[in-house]
């Protein structure tokens, strides 16, 4: 009967393990479902985006909501609480190209008078688009900051992935959204490998060859001296890479 009840002991704490653990996964499973596509979630959408009953996913927003995790709105609706956006604050700030890209960012703007964007490569093929400057036209390209695209297809995507032309930076003519032209140049960290990439993005009609290659000449010089902040080589830093590619897909 001792021994029986030690072995019994010894497996309950273990399966109760596995259970607190997998209710952690599920209550970030459910964190994971908002997005800037997402910004709100009622329990049902909820319940159907992580594939678990209703009864479940509410004590689970419940026991988040009590933490700060989540906020319930007067609607019944769920938004991120305080205290994970404070963490997205961190985790932005924790990131050296997000603090080092903002007077690049800037600069291309300003000088080119078009949306000028930070991606870095994430999980899955995509590309995220980490920051942000838009564009003082009326009519310009839409914050996409937090929002992922495909590295197929795409200007920043050719960058990351190292298919930059022989001026050193890629161009897509037809974008993920219609009459928008990209371009994007890779930018490298202090082991040589790319760790992002600059991009501008305007609508086609303003942006004729003379302007891709006028944008693309400042967007190429502060991809260099951006990937120099960060320890880059000096060749790749200071050299092109190889013949100008012009991608008629996404952007």
């Amino acid at each position: 009967m001792t021994i029986a009840g030690t072995a019994n002991d010894e497996i309950e704490p273990k399966a109760q393990d596995r259970t607190t653990v997998r209710a952690v996964e599920r209550a970030f499973e459910l964190l994971g479902c908002f997005s800037p596509e997402q910004t709100t979630l009622t329990l049902s959408e909820a319940a159907r985006a992580v594939d678990l009953p209703i009864s479940t996913v509410s004590r689970l927003l419940g026991t988040l909501e009590t933490i700060d995790f989540v906020r319930r709105l007067p609607d019944g609706r769920y938004m991120p609480g305080g205290r994970l956006l404070r963490i997205g604050v961190v985790a932005l700030h924790g990131v050296d190209l997000y603090d080092l890209s903002a007077l690049h960012l800037e600069r291309l703007a300003k000088q080119t008078g078009e949306t000028a964007n930070l991606g870095i490569p994430v999980a899955g093929d995509q590309v995220l688009y980490l920051r942000q400057v838009l564009s003082q036209h009326s009519i310009r390209h839409g914050s996409w900051i937090g929002r992922a695209v495909p590295i197929a297809g795409t200007a920043i995507g050719a960058a990351i992935n190292g298919r930059s032309g022989r001026e050193g930076y890629s161009t897509t003519r037809v974008t993920i959204e219609p009459d928008v032209t990209a371009l994007a140049a890779p930018v490298f960290g202090a082991d040589g490998q790319i760790v992002a990439a600059l991009s501008v993005t305007g609508p086609s009609y303003r942006m004729d060859d003379a302007v891709v290659q006028r944008a693309g000449a400042l967007l190429v010089r502060e991809a260099r001296e951006m990937s120099s902040h960060l320890g880059a080589p000096r060749d790749l830093a200071s050299t092109p890479i190889a013949a100008p590619e012009t991608h008629r897909s996404k952007a």
